[in-house]
């Protein structure tokens, strides 16, 4: 009796995993609105410029100055007072 009542208990509890109920529900991805990425094209016109000997090298140099040349357009703000 004692062992029927444990299995029908974890029964129970395991299967309550598979149903949904107002507090326990939770948005799902949509697995039919998937769809496939598009491939990657290389340019028609790939002609880069061949590397001059002595340039530095792009990879080179202070991250800081590179990041505020990027978003600033190649000068760092004034400090303000």
């Amino acid at each position: 009796m004692k062992r029927n009542m444990i299995l029908a208990v974890a029964a129970l509890t395991a299967l309550s995993g598979c149903g949904t109920t107002s507090v326990f529900d939770r948005e799902r991805p949509d697995e039919f609105a998937v769809t496939r990425a598009k491939p990657i094209e290389v340019p028609k016109d790939f002609t880069l410029p061949p590397p001059q000997e002595g340039a530095p090298r792009p990879q080179d140099g202070d991250t800081k100055t590179q990041v505020l040349d990027a978003m600033f357009g190649g000068t760092a703000p004034a400090p303000r007072s």
